[in-house]
């Protein structure tokens, strides 16, 4: 979606007299990026195996078939925050500027 804000700016026109005025104008356009990144993310997982007892392993009863192990496992997951900040600051000022002009009256007399 494409949002465009516009604010007019009167300028003062130099001759009182004639009552122009000029206007100078910005516009601020907003421009939306869509960007896709790659983000390393790692979860753990559960392998259980079954080897030979070693020389110092002791015999132990039997675990039950009505015993529940519990292992908890971790999972990281991606969070995306946008923050707002300012990127430019545009300013925009406006100077009297004075000018000679000639004029020619013709002044009849009769």
């Amino acid at each position: 979606m494409e949002e465009k804000e516009e604010t007019g700016i009167p300028l003062k026109n130099g001759n009182k007299d004639e009552g122009n005025r000029d206007e100078g104008s910005i516009a601020k356009q907003l421009v939306t990026e869509t960007k896709t990144v790659q983000i390393p993310v790692t979860h753990e997982e559960v392998t259980i195996e079954t080897r030979p007892p070693s020389g110092d392993t002791q015999a132990q009863e039997p675990v039950s078939s009505k015993e529940n192990i519990t292992i908890p496992v971790k999972k990281e997951q991606v969070e995306i925050i946008k923050t707002p900040h300012f990127k430019d600051e545009t300013v925009m000022k406006s100077k009297p500027k004075s000018e000679t002009t000639n004029t020619s009256i013709e002044n009849k007399e009769g």
